[in-house]
C-alpha cells in the first residue's frame, strides 16, 4: 500500500489501438489535473489546522494535534474532527461510466511507533458519506509516506455517475485516531484520480500538487488544474487585504508556470489566489523574507 512520493508524482500517458475483425479498438489513459479548493470540518474531536496545506508537497501540511488515548474532552481528543475535502473540479463527460476512484495522500506522524492510523476515509456527496470505508488499520510512519486508497477498478462500493463526481460538493471525508501518547499527525498532500470508460477507452482525471513559494525575491507558481481552461485571474494581496498584483490568465491553459518579480515587495505574509471564471479557487499563504 505504501508508495514512494517520487513514483506517485509521475503521470504516464499512453495510447494504442488494435485492429480486430474489421473493428478498431482504442484504449487510452491520460491525466486531466484538478485540485480541491474547499475545506471544512465536522465532529467533536481534535481540530484540524491549515487544511489547504494538502495542495502541495512543501512541508507546510494540514495537521491535527491528538491527545493520548482515550482522552477526549472540550480541549483535547485522541481522535480528530472529520476533515472534508471538496471542490475537485472534475469535468467527466456525461456519457461516461465511472470505473474507479483513487486517493493518494502523504501521511506523517511525529514520532516512531506513534500509534496513529485512519479511522474513516469515505467519499461523499453534498455532505453525505456514500459507499465503503477505505480506512487502513496500519499505523503511520514518522517519515512522509504516500499511501493510495482505491484504484482504477474500485468505485468504493457505490455507483457514481459523471454528474456526481463533477458536483462541487463531491469529495472525501477523513478522520484519524491516536492509540498512543499526545502527538500531531500531518497530511502534506492529498489528490484524487477518477477513472472512467468512454467509447474510446479508459481515461483518468487526477489532481496534482501546486507549488507556490518565494525563491529569493521571485514568486514562483507552478501547477495544473483543468478548470484553468476557462480562464482565470491571479491576485496577490497582503493579509490586510491590500492588492499587490493582479494578472489575467488567458483561456485554453491547463498549467501555470510563472515567475513574478517581487523585488519591491516588503517582507511579510502574502495571500496568492487563482480564481477561474467558473468560480474554482486555489489559495495559498506564502512568506517573503528579505
Amino acid at each position: 500500500m505504501t508508495i514512494s512520493i517520487e513514483r506517485t508524482m509521475k503521470k504516464i500517458n499512453f495510447f494504442f489501438c488494435l485492429y480486430f475483425s474489421g473493428i478498431v479498438l482504442c484504449f487510452s489513459q491520460s491525466s486531466g489535473p484538478n485540485s480541491p479548493n474547499t475545506y471544512s470540518t465536522s465532529g467533536t474531536g481534535a481540530g484540524w489546522s491549515n487544511l489547504s496545506g494538502i495542495i502541495a508537497v512543501d512541508n507546510n501540511p494540514a495537521y491535527a494535534d491528538l491527545a493520548q488515548f482515550p482522552t477526549c474532552n472540550s480541549f483535547l481528543c485522541y481522535h480528530s474532527d472529520i476533515a472534508h475535502f471538496t471542490g475537485f473540479g472534475f469535468a467527466i463527460p456525461s456519457t461516461a461510466t465511472i470505473t474507479g476512484i483513487k486517493i493518494d495522500v502523504s501521511q506523517r506522524v511525529s514520532s516512531p511507533g506513534g500509534g496513529i492510523r485512519d479511522s474513516l476515509i469515505m467519499l461523499s456527496l453534498n455532505g453525505n458519506m456514500l459507499g465503503a470505508d477505505r480506512s487502513d488499520t496500519s499505523y503511520w510512519l514518522d517519515t512522509p509516506t504516500m499511501n493510495a486508497y482505491g484504484d482504477s477498478l474500485d468505485t468504493w462500493g457505490y455507483s457514481w455517475t459523471p454528474g456526481d463526481v463533477n458536483d462541487p460538493t463531491f469529495g472525501l471525508q477523513y478522520q484519524l485516531t491516536n492509540y498512543s501518547y499526545d502527538q500531531p499527525a500531518s497530511l502534506d498532500y492529498l489528490s484524487m484520480t477518477v477513472y472512467y470508460q468512454t467509447g474510446t477507452g479508459i481515461i483518468s482525471q487526477s489532481s496534482t500538487p501546486w507549488e507556490i513559494r518565494f525563491i529569493g525575491s521571485t514568486l514562483d507558481i507552478h501547477g495544473e488544474a483543468g478548470f484553468l481552461a476557462s480562464g482565470a485571474e491571479l491576485e496577490v494581496r497582503t493579509t490586510g487585504g491590500k492588492s499587490i498584483l493582479k494578472k489575467t490568465i488567458d483561456p485554453g491553459k491547463n498549467r501555470l508556470d510563472l515567475s513574478l518579480n517581487a523585488i519591491e515587495w516588503p517582507s511579510g505574509i502574502y495571500i496568492v489566489s487563482i480564481t477561474s471564471t467558473t468560480g474554482n479557487t486555489i489559495q495559498r499563504k506564502v512568506i517573503l523574507i528579505k
